[in-house]
Order: C-alpha cells, then structure tokens, then sequence
C-alpha cells in the first residue's frame, strides 16, 4: 500500500526542482559571453587535452534547440547533476545491501561495530540514544510523527537549498558546494563499506531500542516497553535485498544538514535566513538519536565528513571529470550554459 510519505516526499523533491528551474530562469536564450576571454573557461570555443582527458568544444551546438532551452533554464544542469550523484550514490548502496541481504557473518560484524561504538559512548557518557527516546515516548510522544517529517524531509529540504543557493550564491561558491556534496557520498559510501555498523534499532531487543520510522502496526497507545515488543519483528526496510541497513556510521543525514548550515551561515546574503540556519541540524540530530537511526558517534564522524568533503572537492574539477562533463553534453548535442563568476572561492573559505 502507498503511504502518504512516498507520494509526498518525492512530490516535493519534483516540486522544487520545478520552482528553482523557474526561479533561476534566464530572460533570454542568448548566450551572452563576458567582454574579457580571460573569464572563460580555458577550454571554451577550443578542445583541450590529450587522449581521454580532451574537453571537448560544444560550441558549434550553441544554437540547438535544446541549448537555448538549457540556456533560458541553466537549473536544469544542476538537476542532471543532482540526478547523477543521487543514482550513483544509491545504486552503490543498494549493490552492497544485496551483497550483505543473506550474510549472516556482515550482520554479527554490524551488530559488533555497534556493540562497541555503544561502549565508546558509555565511556564518554555520551549515550544518550534509548534514555532521549524513552523520556519522548514517554512524555512527548506527539514529536515523533513531526521528527518522522523532518527525517523524511531530508533530500527535499537539500533541493530546496541547491535552488537558494545557485540564485543567490556566487556561482564559483555554489559550484564547490555542489562537488562537495558529491564528495560527501563518496567518502560516506567508502566509510559504510568499510565499517559495516548496526543502527540501535536494529540491535537485538534486550538494548530497548524502538523502531519508530519503520513499525508494523499503529502503537502509538502502548507503553515504550511494549513498543520495543511490538516493533522488534522484522518490517519490509529491515528485510529489503536493496535497502542498506547496516549503514549507521556515518550519519550523512546530520552531516548534510549541518554543512547546509554553515554554507548559510557563511554565504546566504539574508541575515534572517543565517539565523535560523543552525535549527535545521538540531533538529536533525534530535531526529536521528530519539527514532534510533544513528548512534551519538555516527553523527560526530558525519560531522567532519563534509570538511573533507570540501577540502577533496577539486577532485571533481581535474580535467578527467571536466572531460566527462564535457562528452556528455557533446552526446547530447548540448553546449553547457556559460554563467560568469566574479568571485572564486579560496580554499580555506570555510575556516576563515
């Protein structure tokens, strides 16, 4: 049965990718070059490299139909890019989840991996996991359907952003946010494969721990400790050949939220905006400890994994991948928009 979650959530995904394609819009499809050729790009109107690494020149496909369309809408580059980083990310995932599905051995390595993150808190008396989702349940259960929003929320709210930020954020800026993100799944996808790790709520049933984003029945009326009974068998997300579920460490989802944060912080032109920025990661990390999806020390590791990201990201703009970028607009007969820039970012930006 279709739940509201899966027409909703992918709704409005669409739905913001449709208002920030319009939003950016451009008044003509003309492309309109800078005065100075020192603004170009160094491969623009010749081809450059050697061998695989050839940027090619898409120039002579700058009156197709389809680059003045690309041209009048240049957002519509950044949904191919979100597209393909989304894709690549989750159908890596999903070929490690069918990997692992029937792997009993993966499953005790996860269960230890947690085991031991849970005795690391204990040491740093930081596991705050079943004590934060017990006083909810207990005294404020009506937060966890908004939580279960939030949660859900994740990649709408990350498209949102992409469209705020292309419109008001220098494009160099905006360029390395995007990359960054791209590196983020790279190095978040490297980390989960490596150190295969338990979610607590799928730790055996004497931890306490609650699945509350994925119960079999409506329990809203129980107890937390017959919750814990009610939800400790098996839903369709604990037991999908595709749905990666021993992938706790890191925790992209507060990782994303707070890098969104900081780019706000740092870049957003609105001070109301740069205010309310650090809501979203607190409330994130709220999400992600009371529904039992991450432990504490997965969301200290996704915290610095998009630093990395953002120092690593000009590895998406060495010629290799500039000569990817390059052959599938030739492909598809389209010369990608040129958007002038005034302002490059330094690498050290984010520290200053």
């Amino acid at each position: 049965m279709v739940s509201n979650k899966d027409i909703v959530e992918p709704g409005s995904v669409v739905l913001f990718f449709t208002l920030g394609t319009l939003w950016n819009r451009r008044r003509s499809s003309k492309v309109e070059l800078p005065s100075s050729p020192r603004r170009l790009p160094t491969h623009y109107g010749s081809e450059q490299g050697v061998g695989l690494l050839v940027i090619p020149d898409n120039t002579p496909s700058r009156r197709n139909l389809l680059s003045r369309f690309v041209t009048a809408f240049p957002f519509l580059v950044e949904i191919w890019y979100w597209l393909l980083i989304y894709w690549v990310y989750q159908l890596a995932r999903a070929y490690s989840a069918y990997l692992v599905h029937d792997s009993s051995e993966s499953l005790k390595i996860a269960e230890r991996h947690a085991t031991s993150i849970l005795s690391l808190e204990r040491r740093l008396g930081v596991d705050m996991e079943k004590h934060l989702q017990r006083y909810i349940l207990s005294s404020s259960s009506w937060i966890m359907p908004l939580l279960a929003k939030v949660y859900y929320s994740h990649i709408a709210i990350g498209v949102a952003f992409l469209g705020y930020t292309y419109r008001f954020v220098p494009h160099g800026t905006y360029t390395k946010i995007r990359r960054t993100i791209a590196m983020n799944n790279f190095i978040a996808f490297v980390i989960l494969t490596i150190y295969r790790c338990a979610p607590p709520r799928l730790m055996p049933k004497s931890y306490g721990y609650i699945d509350v984003l994925h119960p079999h029945s409506n329990a809203t009326s129980l107890t937390p400790s017959s919750k814990a009974e009610e939800f400790s068998s098996t839903s369709i997300w604990n037991d999908n050949h595709f749905q990666l579920t021993i992938a706790a460490m890191p925790s992209l989802h507060f990782g994303t939220s707070l890098f969104l944060a900081v780019c706000m912080i740092r870049f957003s032109p609105h001070p109301f905006l740069r205010i309310i920025a650090p809501l979203w990661p607190t409330a994130m990390l709220l999400t992600i400890l009371a529904t039992a999806n991450h432990w504490v020390i997965d969301a200290m590791v996704g915290s610095f994994v998009p630093y990395i990201g953002w120092r690593l990201s000009w590895l998406f703009a060495t010629k290799l991948f500039l000569a990817i970028d390059g052959w599938c607009f030739r492909a598809c007969r389209i010369e990608k928009p040129f958007i002038e820039d005034d302002t490059i970012v330094a690498e050290d930006e984010m520290t200053r």
